[in-house]
């Protein structure tokens, strides 16, 4: 009986390992990214919008940085004489603005798509013949959006309350 029993499981073993096709796992991991889009004319720069690029709905948050900069790319440390600029945040009220000095879009962003609402629009103001130029970074960041407590924990952001 011993031996019959462990033919027959040898058997059942051998058919299922020889005729059993394989599983392929189907897995693609999450993959969170954004780029800036924006419209500069050599004056205004406007229409400041953030892309999802990457292939989960993010929540997305945005900064920028403002600086004088001379020929040689140098940081200036203070305005020029004759130089000026306007800066408008959040013209369309579409972002949040918290004391961290990030403006939080309040819903997720599908893939492919971009925030709506310029983040800011700045306008220079160059004497003739300049020797400094304005320098206007916008610096983005995104973050998957399920689970929600994701954004909380990481941005101490809560998309349901704005807060």
């Amino acid at each position: 009986l011993v031996v019959i029993a462990m033919g027959v499981v040898g058997g059942t073993v051998a058919y299922l390992v020889t005729n059993t096709a394989p599983v392929v796992n189907t897995f693609t991991p999450g993959v969170v990214s954004c780029e800036i889009d924006e419209t500069f004319d050599g004056t205004t720069k406007s229409n400041v919008y953030v892309t999802n690029t990457g292939n989960t709905n993010a929540y997305i948050r945005a900064t920028y940085v403002v600086t004088w900069r001379d020929a040689e790319d140098n940081i200036v440390v203070s305005v020029p004489d004759g130089y000026s600029y306007t800066l408008t945040e959040n013209p369309d009220s579409n972002w949040t603005k918290r004391t961290d000095g990030y403006f939080y879009y309040p819903t997720p962003v599908a893939p492919g798509n971009s925030t709506q609402g310029s983040l800011l629009n700045c306008t220079v103001t160059y004497p003739a013949n300049p020797e400094y130029t304005l320098s206007v970074e916008i610096l983005a960041d995104a973050i998957q959006s399920s689970p929600e407590s994701a954004v909380i924990q990481a941005w101490g952001f809560n998309p349901s309350s704005g807060n």
